[in-house]
């Protein structure tokens, strides 16, 4: 992501994948497009650029039929492992917040 003329571009451009290390490459595949904002924050606040792509706007069609959903995102080959590293830890992360802990009143 970039800024020119204080607007925010989304997706980079060839020329700027090109200056900042090579091509994107898909790091994870979603079927939901609140899932993805949320993947997509958690890269960019740990300074990996990101961008969604999806084949058709979910606002034309909202549902998922044979993959018409799906929303890949995508970093720059560059920071493909950094990108997996955060992943793995935020889903590490909230799976263990989500299961139940045994000195937890609550969970018994």
């Amino acid at each position: 992501m970039s800024e020119e003329d204080g607007m925010i571009v989304e997706n980079p451009s060839d020329e700027e994948r090109h200056e900042a290390g090579g091509k994107l490459v898909m790091v994870k595949s979603l079927h939901n497009e609140i899932e993805a904002s949320i993947v997509k924050t958690l890269l960019e606040t740990a300074g990996v650029q990101c961008a969604l792509i999806t084949p058709v706007p979910h606002n034309v069609y909202p549902f998922t039929i044979d993959g018409l959903a799906e929303i890949r995102v995508t970093v720059l080959e560059s920071d493909l492992e950094a990108a997996r590293t955060i992943l793995e830890d935020y889903e590490s992360t909230a799976a263990d917040q989500s299961s139940p802990r045994e000195d937890d009143p609550q969970s018994q």
